[in-house]
């Protein structure tokens, strides 16, 4: 009885070990938008290939520019989500890249309209 658990544990490890990917791979696969289609990896945001806790702001504002850059980037929208009454807040209330993003706005002013690029 022993001899069959213990056989049975072993195909079940090197099974999965047969059909696991690479830590990178994996992680890059869940990477959404954008910056999945650039080819970013985990160490370009979290500086690190093996991130435990989410990125910091100071990650999106590297590539992006500041709050300012990013309020001239986006003055041509209707209603421009980086020049909020709200003030300046992290980028990961809205935008998400592992995850579809969620727009904080949208909960108060349904008629708003924001799409990812």
């Amino acid at each position: 009885m022993g001899k069959k658990i213990f056989i049975a544990l072993s195909l079940l490890a090197a099974l999965g070990a047969g059909i696991s990917l690479p830590h990178s791979e994996a992680r890059a696969a869940s990477i959404k938008g954008k910056h999945g289609s650039e080819g970013l990896g985990c160490a370009d945001c979290h500086k690190t290939d093996k991130p435990t806790a989410a990125a910091g702001v100071e990650a999106c504002l590297e590539c992006h520019g500041g709050y300012d850059q990013m309020a001239a980037r986006t003055k041509a929208m209707h209603n421009n989500p980086h020049d909020s009454h709200l003030g300046r807040m992290g980028c990961l209330k809205c935008h998400r890249v592992h995850t579809p993003s969620e727009y904080l706005c949208l909960e108060c002013h349904s008629d708003f309209e924001f799409k990812d690029k």
